[in-house]
């Protein structure tokens, strides 16, 4: 799961199976999920020390490899494809060294992109590749007593030389939390989108190269607390560059953590297309910018102790949200039109790939008379099949408690809950692609 995006625990579902659902790593709860020219897809992971990539050589058949030895605590932070190859940057449980790890002739190299001191911390980085496969890196340099930040950008070459430039230098932005980052190439111009949060205010800005300097433009400011997780940015097909990212409002209200999406193409448009989720996808198709994000409910919100979540991943798109059964570790946008979806979860990695863009959408609803339990919703688009329920509470496996059957795209089904409070879940699973779409009930169900 995005790792220190919001201190939150391991997720506390189990990932729906399907037809078309292959399994890429089990045990694993989080990745990375990448597509190349031809829309082949890999997946990047840590496990053990070790950082393995995954690339699926026919249906159902992955070809697993070990690429690197890691920190313990590392994490697979960013993973990109190009006309070289794949290139990976993976980042130390302590925030102290980033490395960036790609294939040679024989084998593969490691190479160490920063590292740092006790008294700093390096902020979640970002990785481009040009057109010849070269991987341009940005990664912020925090101070952690004085909360100064500098941002930097590295490109290296295919001797492994570094080049490294400095875009702040005076300690901009403080910040609570290390900033993350995320370069754009225009053309062979590099731009970086940098997030950073300091005495109640969040901004957003991109830097870009101005003849011996570098000039900020704002992209977005408000009232808040810091950036959860990393920032996603890219062009579109059309040449505007769009950013996503999270950032935490909870100081304020306790509900608050938006996603952001910008779209600046001479000036700047942001909105919040999500609420209380992490980002962790931008797919940027012909069609229009794409989110992916995964909600939760805590256990806060159920009057519990502790602090485990259930997770319901989103993909937002214009004024579409279509929800998932599951944590989205990975989403991309295929070169055909098709989107590949990656969820993680106790389960494992589970890949799926749909012709189109997802837009089956599951809705639920419940009346609750103080002992019987009337859940009904709708599936759009879905004549009939069935959606099963499940009853879920934070921290625990969740209990699949029947099948209701789908008619004329409605469905309802009673429950008597033995325990409250409590939340449910319908998942309908499509035959064909094997994806769970979800519907996570967000009020629970308390005792009257």
């Amino acid at each position: 799961m995005l790792r220190s995006a919001a201190s939150v625990a391991a997720i506390a579902l189990v990932t729906a199976g399907g037809a078309s659902a292959e399994v890429v790593a089990r045990g694993v709860q989080d990745g990375l999920l990448a597509l190349d020219a031809k829309g082949t897809p890999s997946v990047a992971w840590v496990q053990n020390s070790t950082l393995f990539l995954a690339t699926r050589t026919a249906s159902g058949q992955w070809t697993r490899t070990a690429t690197a030895t890691v920190p313990a605590g590392s994490s697979a932070v960013a993973f990109e494809i190009g006309s070289a190859g794949p290139v990976l940057l993976a980042q130390s449980g302590d925030d102290r060294t980033i490395v960036l790890v790609r294939p040679r002739s024989i084998g593969w190299e490691t190479i160490r992109v920063a590292k740092v001191g006790a008294l700093f911390r390096l902020g979640w980085p970002g990785l481009a590749l040009g057109r010849r496969g070269q991987p341009t890196i940005s990664y912020t340099r925090w101070n952690g007593p004085t909360l100064k930040s500098r941002l930097l950008v590295s490109q290296i070459d295919k001797k492994r030389r570094i080049s490294t430039r400095r875009i702040t230098q005076e300690g901009f932005p403080k910040s609570l939390v290390p900033p993350p980052s995320a370069p754009v190439l225009f053309g062979n111009v590099v731009h970086v989108v940098e997030s950073y949060g300091y005495r109640g205010v969040v901004g957003t800005i991109e830097w870009f190269p101005s003849k011996q300097t570098w000039i900020g433009l704002g992209l977005d400011a408000g009232i808040g607390d810091y950036p959860l997780g990393p920032v996603f940015a890219g062009l579109s097909p059309s040449g505007i560059m769009h950013a996503s990212w999270t950032e935490s409002m909870l100081t304020f209200d306790t509900e608050a953590a938006p996603v952001t999406l910008v779209d600046r193409h001479r000036f700047a448009s942001s909105m919040f297309v999500l609420d209380r989720a992490l980002a962790s996808a931008l797919a940027l198709p012909s069609s229009g910018p794409e989110v992916a994000a995964n909600q939760w409910i805590s256990e806060f919100d159920l009057g519990l102790a502790g602090d485990a979540n259930l997770w319901a991943g989103t993909i937002v798109r214009g004024s579409s949200k279509v929800e998932l059964d599951g944590w989205i570790a990975g989403f991309a946008a295929g070169p055909l039109g098709g989107r590949d979806v990656l969820l993680g979860g106790p389960g494992g990695l589970r890949w799926f790939r749909v012709p189109q863009r997802l837009a089956t959408k599951v809705t639920i609803e419940a009346e609750d008379d103080g002992d019987a339990v009337l859940l009904s919703g709708r599936v759009g688009g879905v004549a009939s099949g069935t959606v099963t329920i499940y009853r879920e509470r934070p921290g625990e496996l969740r209990t699949p408690i029947g099948r209701a059957p789908i008619n004329a795209g409605e469905y309802s089904f009673v429950d008597h809950p033995a325990q409250r409070p409590v939340v449910y879940r319908a998942v309908y699973t499509d035959a064909t692609t094997g994806v769970p779409y979800g519907a996570l009930l967000r009020r629970p169900i308390f005792d009257q």
